[in-house]
This record gives structure tokens, C-alpha cells and sequence, in this order.
């Protein structure tokens, strides 16, 4: 199986759990638990621990957000898979209702989990944010 193909699946099921805010815990299933770190432009994420305070964050801050991937490419690399996507991530502010859209550029590093050997982020970086 292409690595797009399996890369392509893992990304939109994240998207899709934090589109719908799914509860966290589903979130980090996908995350490492060991080897973490979430690069966004508010803050840099290190830990389950930092995750569930940004996810409770975005949540209390924003409503109504989706996620569509524009563009993905992957490469596996010996025990790792490296991926660059473009998402557009739309979401309405909770503060004054405002209604947002982003293209978002962002590169990802998939690494086997030591417990189970599925796939999950280890390096998760947005490069840029374009409104629109």
C-alpha cells in the first residue's frame, strides 16, 4: 500500500475527529505518547498533558470548525513517514461570531507506536497560514 494512500487515511480521520471536537482521548490515540511535539503558531505542544489544554482551548474559542485536506504527499523514510498536506480549516470564533477560513500548510512526521505499531504523529508542524 502507497504511502499516500495509508497517510491519506490517517490524516483525515484526524481532521474528521477534530472537526466533529471528538473527545480528546481519540485525538491522542494518534498522538506519541513519547515523542511529541505540535508546532502551531499560539504555541508549541510537547506532551498528552500540553494537548489537552490546547484542544480545550480551541474548543472554548471556536465553534462549527471543518477541515478539508487540499493537498497531501507522503514519503516513507526507513521507520518514518514524512507528509505535507494544505487543509482549509474554517471555524467560527465564539467571542464575537465571527466566521474564519484558513489555507493552512503543514509538514508531519508519522513514526510506529511502541505500543501498538500503529501509526501516530511525533512532529506536526503548521508552516503558514493564509486567510481566505
Amino acid at each position: 500500500m502507497s504511502a499516500d494512500h495509508v497517510a491519506g487515511g490517517f490524516v483525515g480521520r484526524w481532521f474528521d475527529l477534530l472537526s466533529e471536537h471528538a473527545p480528546v482521548d481519540q485525538l491522542l490515540s494518534m498522538a506519541s505518547a513519547t515523542d511529541l511535539e505540535m508546532v502551531f503558531p499560539e504555541r508549541t505542544l510537547r506532551s498528552h498533558r500540553d494537548f489537552r489544554d490546547w484542544y480545550a482551548t480551541v474548543g472554548d474559542t471556536f465553534t462549527d470548525q471543518g477541515h478539508v485536506v487540499k493537498e497531501l504527499d507522503a514519503r516513507d523514510d526507513a521507520d518514518r513517514t514524512d507528509v505535507t498536506l494544505i487543509v482549509v480549516w474554517t471555524a467560527t470564533r465564539r467571542s464575537d461570531g465571527a466566521r474564519l477560513a484558513y489555507r493552512v500548510n503543514q509538514s508531519w512526521q508519522l513514526i510506529a507506536s511502541a505500543d501498538t505499531g500503529a501509526p501516530v504523529i511525533a512532529r506536526y508542524r503548521v508552516l503558514s497560514l493564509e486567510g481566505i
